[in-house]
């Protein structure tokens, strides 16, 4: 029997600690741990990072019966173990923020090689945490669909990052007919949506870079303000003037936004805080897509699991910045 340990909401739940369950995988030691505590504890499970003797672990890890499988769900602070975790997601994104602002300054084909290559690492922390709810997500035709949004922007502007959103759409459907473990409508619409949202994402960021390089940068402060902001926000617990993680992104927003507009002369600071606002919808609806898609649920006050949740919100905010550019400036 593999032993279980519990933190925060789901020792509450449980009423314990830690206990012991048979199973040979650590999904069967979860199923079996969900059997005993009930319908309140499947829920919360949906939302917590599992660690094998310290170490991230899939569904389908084998486990014995000198293992620890430890549950930790995503709470601001917490155990080390949360901390690190939530510490190299940290680290990842300002590492890929620091390479999209200098290949924006280098050359457009770097910066599209660069948007493409965070992208992918996107989609593949996505595929990753999913494998923790024991869906199957292929993230290889996802790449391809975000590939060809970037590089058709690229080439052809607006028409090509049309025609790139169409071969992601294209290619999540046709994968799914040839994988059969895919062809469930559940995996089908789950691939699609998340083709086209990563086809936004890149193609957008492409097109913001097209036509100029400070209104890159001030997408890039936007999204940095709003998830500073929201991330903000839950460390205070709701303190701060009663502000919630939403409000919060919304706040840091429209400032970076309009701090942009006021600092670059080539940017108009009417359309700066249009297109922030913008942004800050986008953001927000895509912070409530990715935590559903993470944890089943829709999350505004924890961290949902994985290493790079900021892009979920930047997957639709910087679409909706560049869409306002397009139509304002």
């Amino acid at each position: 029997m593999a032993r279980l340990r519990l933190f925060a909401n789901l020792r509450e739940i449980a009423g314990t600690t830690q206990a012991e369950f048979s199973g040979n995988t650590v999904a069967e030691v979860l199923d079996s741990a969900t059997a005993a505590y009930g319908k309140e504890f499947a829920r919360n499970l949906t939302i917590a990072q599992v660690w094998v003797n310290g170490d991230p672990a899939e569904p389908e890890d084998a486990v014995t019966d000198q293992d620890e499988v430890a549950l930790i769900p995503p709470v601001s602070g917490g155990s080390l173990a949360a901390q690190a975790s939530q510490g190299s997601g940290a680290l990842l994104v300002m590492a890929l923020l620091t390479a999209l602002i200098v290949a924006n300054l280098v050359n457009t084909p770097t910066f599209v090689f660069v948007v493409v290559g965070s992208a992918l690492a996107w989609l593949w922390d996505l595929s990753d945490v999913l494998k923790l709810r024991n869906i199957s997500v292929n993230p290889v035709p996802l790449m391809i669909g975000a590939t060809a949004a970037a590089n058709g922007a690229y080439t052809w502007g607006v028409p090509g990052f049309a025609g790139g959103i169409a071969v992601a759409i294209f290619v999540a459907l046709v994968w799914s007919v040839l994988d059969p473990g895919q062809r469930s409508v559940r995996a089908v619409a789950g691939a699609v949506a998340l083709a086209m949202i990563a086809a936004l994402g890149t193609g957008s960021l492409t097109l913001t870079h097209l036509y100029s390089i400070p209104t890159v940068n001030a997408a890039i402060a936007i999204a940095a303000a709003a998830g500073f902001a929201a991330w903000g926000v839950q460390q205070s617990g709701g303190e701060l003037g009663g502000l919630d993680p939403n409000l919060g992104m919304v706040l840091g927003a429209v400032i970076a936004g309009l701090i942009s507009g006021l600092a670059a002369d080539t940017l108009s600071t009417t359309t700066m805080l249009l297109a922030s606002a913008a942004g800050a919808a986008g953001l927000i609806a895509g912070r409530a897509f990715g935590s559903l898609l993470r944890t089943g649920s829709v999350i505004h006050t924890a961290r949902a699991p994985g290493l790079l949740t900021m892009f979920d919100a930047a997957a639709l905010g910087v679409p909706a910045f560049w869409a306002a550019i397009w139509v304002f400036a």
